[in-house]
């Protein structure tokens, strides 16, 4: 009884690492296409917000797809805040809010999309600046 639990044991402890050997061996697959991934959108878009209140916009896309996004108000106050295209691959930025409550969403694909800021909103819409060489 004894030495059938343990051939049992002998059997399938390496199918057990054999099985987790592959689970690793994908999600480091994974990982290096995520870090060798580069972002269509990568680059720098400028353009303007308008509506109840105007400025300029700034989207700074990184390889990943994180966004820094710089807003403009009276050509003097400028606030800062990140945010993400929605999945790898996309265009559609994920709304996400500013300190000052400022959230922006749309499409770098339409260059495009809508702002809300308390009670305000309006569109927006910028153009992707030539890479420099």
């Amino acid at each position: 009884m004894i030495k059938s639990h343990y051939l049992k044991l002998l059997i399938i402890t390496p199918l057990l690492f054999l099985s987790s050997c592959s689970e690793i061996e994908d999600n480091l697959d994974r990982k290096r296409e995520q870090e060798n991934y580069v972002s269509p959108y990568m680059g720098k878009w400028t353009g303007t917000y308008t509506g109840e209140i105007s400025g300029t916009l700034i989207l700074n896309v990184s390889k990943n797809g994180s966004i820094e996004v710089t807003r403009i108000v009276d050509s003097n106050v400028e606030e800062v805040y990140y945010a993400n295209l929605q999945s790898v691959g996309s265009a559609a930025i994920s709304p996400s809010t500013s300190p000052k409550g400022f959230v922006l969403t749309g499409s770098l694909e339409t260059k495009s999309g809508t702002w809300k800021q308390k009670y305000w909103s309006g569109s927006w819409s910028v153009k992707k600046l030539p890479t420099p060489l």
